[in-house]
C-alpha cells in the first residue's frame, strides 16, 4: 500500500506500507485525496516531538470502506473527512456538548501501519497520508457527494480551524477590524471566515509578497508584508484592531499583534507555536478588557460544525476554492513541501486514488 513516511532524516514515498484491520469501534478509510499543511511538517522540523517512522498527514477525504465490531453499519460506503479528534461518547464534556474536550482526543492508541514487519507510528492519531488508513468511528465526520473532494478535505483541519476560531473564540461581528497574521490555508481561510461573519475591514500580513492577490480574492481589504509595513502598529486603524488572528505560531508576531489591539480586543492563537515557546507579555497589556484565547482546531465540536460548513459550501454561501492551490500524485510530495516552504501554495493536495 502506498503511504508517505517521516523516518526521521527524510519523507519518503512508500509503496510496502501495510495497515491492519479495523478493531472494535474502529473503521479502515480509504482516502481520496490528503492536504498538505504546515502542521504536517512540525514533526519534521522538530517543532514537536514525534516516534519515527510515522505516516504524516490529518486532513484528508475518502470513503469508509471496512468496520470493527461494534461500529454502526451505516458507516459503511460513506464518504466522509476526518478529525484528529476522537471522543469517547460518554464523559461529562461529551454529554454536555464539549466533545472536543474529550480526553480521548490527547490519547495516543494503538498505530495500524507496519512495514516490513515493523511498527510504523501514525501522526494526529490519523496517518491521512496513506492509501488506506484506520481511525476511531468517532473521528468521522460525513459529507455530501457532490462536494468538491479538495473542499472537502480541507473541511477536516483548515477550514474548521479557522471558521471555529473567527466564531467561536474570536466573536466576529459586523463592526470588528480584524487583522490576520499568516496567508497559508489556514490564514486564507481565516479571512474568509473573518467576511463571512461580516468583519468590517480585513487586514492580511503575510511574509510572501506573492500571496497578496490570493490573499485579497478571499476577502481581505489590504495586505501588507514586513516589507511594506514598518510595524504591526504602522498599519493598525484608530483605537486599534478588534480582533487578531495569529496564523503563523511565531511568537513575536502574536506578542505583536496583540499589542496592536484595542479596547476590548480579543487574539487568538491560531498557528502552532513550537513547543517550549514563551510569550512575553506584561499583565497590564490584558488591562482594557483584551483577551487572549487558545484555539485547538477550531475549539468547536467537529461533529457539528464541519456539516454546517459544508452545507454553507454546498448552498454556495461560501466558496472555499481560491484556497486550492494543486494536487499531485504521492510520489511528488517533497516537491509539494519544497513549494509551501517558499510560499508558493496555499493549499496543496496529495491524490491518492490511482491505488
Amino acid at each position: 500500500m502506498q503511504g508517505i513516511l517521516w523516518t526521521g532524516t527524510e519523507v519518503l514515498c512508500v509503496d510496502d506500507l501495510s495497515v491492519e484491520a479495523p478493531g472494535p469501534r474502529r473503521v479502515a478509510v480509504e482516502v481520496d485525496i490528503a492536504g498538505l499543511c504546515h502542521s504536517d511538517l512540525n514533526p519534521v522540523t522538530g517543532n514537536i516531538p514525534q516516534e519515527t517512522p510515522v505516516v504524516l498527514g490529518h486532513e484528508a477525504v475518502g470513503r469508509v470502506v471496512e468496520l470493527g465490531a461494534d461500529v454502526d453499519q451505516r458507516w459503511h460506503g460513506r464518504r466522509v473527512t476526518l478529525t484528529v479528534l476522537p471522543s469517547c461518547g460518554h464523559c461529562e464534556h461529551c454529554r454536555s456538548g464539549h466533545e472536543h474536550w474529550c480526553r480521548s482526543s490527547a490519547s495516543r492508541p494503538h498505530s495500524p501501519f507496519s512495514r516490513h514487519g515493523q511498527p510504523v507510528h501514525q501522526f494526529v492519531r490519523l496517518g491521512a497520508f496513506a492509501a488506506r488508513t484506520v481511525v476511531n468511528e468517532s473521528q468521522l465526520i460525513p459529507l455530501p457527494e457532490t462536494l468538491d473532494p479538495k473542499v472537502a478535505a480541507m473541511l477536516g483541519c483548515a477550514t474548521v480551524t479557522a471558521f471555529g476560531a473567527a466564531r467561536q473564540q474570536a466573536r466576529i461581528g459586523p463592526d470588528d477590524k480584524v487583522l490576520v497574521t499568516g496567508a497559508g490555508g489556514v490564514g486564507l481561510n481565516a479571512i474568509i471566515a473573518a467576511r463571512y461573519y461580516g468583519a468590517r475591514h480585513i487586514t492580511a500580513y503575510d511574509a510572501h509578497e506573492s500571496k497578496r492577490a490570493l490573499a485579497l480574492r478571499c476577502g481581505a481589504d489590504a495586505f501588507h508584508t514586513p516589507d511594506t509595513a514598518e510595524s504591526l502598529a504602522s498599519i493598525a486603524p484608530d483605537n486599534g484592531f478588534d480582533v487578531l488572528l495569529e496564523c503563523t505560531g511565531v511568537p513575536a508576531l502574536l506578542r505583536e499583534g496583540f499589542l496592536t489591539m484595542g479596547w476590548g480586543g480579543r487574539a487568538v492563537i491560531v498557528g502552532l507555536p513550537t513547543r517550549g515557546t514563551e510569550l512575553n507579555l506584561e499583565v497590564r497589556d490584558l488591562f482594557n478588557d483584551k483577551a487572549l484565547l487558545g484555539c485547538r482546531m477550531g475549539s468547536v465540536p467537529p461533529r457539528r460544525f464541519i456539516p454546517e460548513l459544508a452545507a454553507a459550501v454546498g448552498r454556495g454561501e461560501l466558496d472555499l476554492t481560491p484556497v486550492v492551490s494543486t494536487i499531485v500524485a504521492p510520489d511528488e510530495v517533497n516537491e509539494l513541501i519544497a513549494s509551501l516552504g517558499r510560499g508558493e501554495i496555499a493549499r496543496g493536495y496529495l491524490d491518492f486514488r490511482d491505488r
